[in-house]
């Protein structure tokens, strides 16, 4: 597949190189879960620049090294001679050689040095201190694990800790990207988008797993990738082995019961059993980012006790909702049968999709062309006023508010209406100037209309 977008993080790494070129070596990091595209990104970033790519593998230090110096003389030639005995030979070579020739380092999977060898850490932050101003070297350190890539370069106990220049975290691709990918592949409609937000969201490796079947039609692929594979029925388990290790259970529950609907602490804790719940759930959503606490749109404190929590990853949603749940029917080789009920039940799960997409939409191109200083949805206390899309201009006091269908035809001027009996039993909303509108899929993708 093509490389999409990720314009404004080709920029960066750009400037990063042409500061290495004239003022020293500098650390660069790039972080995101895993398959968001890190690897793609910082090599598409240099294919232009003298470079090496070093993947860190879980195994003994020497092997590392051993692995590392191959993939040197195998991009120029025999520029050292023997074996380097230790990682500080093997750092000071490489800055060393970069003062002749500017280089950029791409260590992948850096985390992976704490199974390896704990005080390589303390040895990169000695060479990188000795020779940052007398080399230039741009150093790219990519890590799916978040928790461990905080700890190597945010936790002030730890040698890496202000090393770092800048810290990129990779998010999922625009919807344009998404759009754009679709409309190359030849699957392109407006629903079609939206299944692709809806299950897999702009995640750029199952974006292309899916393209690459190959069949003309966004079901007939999703239902080779299902039928044919085992790469989404295994994915989601992956993700979270990889991240959480020995505590792979207690976060599974945790992640799964939100998904399922458990929208409180208590609500959660209750499903799962686990009374300090709390705890997880802060590093969910602070450092993992697998989950956010939202509260209605008019909230300005966020100690408001009328916060839900929501996956904020689609594909790990979509995956405890329909995947897991099916699981046992592809244990008994009924993976068509798995995947007809997937299909049947996806259309509600897609509904409240829409409502978030509809949300991105408007943060990243704003079709419209109206003034917001917020966005989001808005729901009462009771739970008894719910709106789809609201967006709030506080300083030209309007706000906008839309019924989000995914069948234009279902959009009455009753429900438009209702949008106004709505937000004039809101308080929050009083003094504001109410607009209402709509949004809704075609053929041609997403339309969002105000009335």
């Amino acid at each position: 597949m093509k490389f999409y977008d990720r314009i404004n993080e080709l920029k960066r790494v750009a400037e990063f190189i042409d500061i290495v070129g004239k003022k020293g070596s500098r650390a660069l990091v790039i972080t995101g879960r895993r398959r968001i595209g890190k690897t793609r990104l910082a090599v598409e970033a240099v294919k232009n620049t003298d470079s090496l790519y070093f993947f860190t593998k879980k195994k003994r230090i020497n092997e590392i090294i051993n692995e590392w110096s191959d993939e040197i003389k195998s991009k120029f030639g025999n520029v050292f001679y023997g074996n380097f005995g230790t990682l500080e030979e093997f750092l000071r070579f490489l800055f060393e050689f970069s003062n002749k020739t500017p280089l950029v380092i791409i260590f992948d999977e850096f985390q992976n040095l704490f199974f390896s060898d704990s005080s390589a850490f303390g040895t990169f932050q000695k060479i990188y201190d000795l020779y940052r101003e007398k080399s230039h070297a741009l150093l790219i350190f990519l890590g799916s694990s978040l928790s461990l890539m905080n700890k190597i370069f945010k936790d002030s106990k730890e040698p890496l800790f202000g090393r770092a220049s800048d810290i990129m975290t990779l998010s999922y691709l625009p919807l344009k990207a998404q759009k754009e990918i679709l409309t190359d592949a030849g699957l392109f409609s407006g629903e079609n988008q939206l299944h692709l937000f809806s299950i897999f969201d702009g995640i750029p490796k199952y974006i292309e797993e899916l393209a690459d079947i190959g069949k003309g039609d966004f079901k007939e692929n999703f239902k080779a990738l299902l039928t044919s594979r085992d790469f989404v029925w295994e994915e989601g388990e992956n993700v979270l082995k990889e991240e959480f290790g020995k505590e792979y259970a207690t976060y599974y529950s945790i992640l799964s019961a939100v998904s399922k609907g458990r929208r409180t602490l208590n609500e959660i804790e209750q499903f799962t059993g686990t009374k300090d719940a709390g705890s997880y759930m802060k590093n969910l959503e602070e450092i993992y980012k697998m989950i956010a606490r939202k509260l209605p749109v008019t909230s300005t404190s966020s100690k408001d006790r009328n916060g839900r929590y929501y996956l904020n990853d689609n594909f790990l949603d979509f995956w405890f909702r329909y995947i897991e749940a099916k699981r046992m029917l592809k244990e008994i080789n009924k993976v068509e049968v798995a995947f007809e009920e997937i299909w049947a039940q996806l259309q509600e799960y897609e509904g409240r999709k829409l409502e978030d997409m509809v949300i991105r939409q408007m943060i990243e191109e704003n079709p419209p062309g109206i003034d917001f200083t917020r966005a989001g949805k808005y729901w009462d206390r009771k739970g008894t006023i719910e709106i789809d899309a609201v967006f709030m201009d506080d300083r030209g006091k309007k706000v906008y508010l839309l019924e989000v269908k995914k069948n234009r035809r279902k959009i009455t001027e009753k429900h438009l209406a209702g949008l106004r009996i709505k937000a004039s039993s809101a308080p929050e909303f009083s003094g504001y100037e109410i607009i209402p509108g709509m949004a809704y899929i075609d053929e041609s993708g997403l339309k969002i209309e105000l009335t």
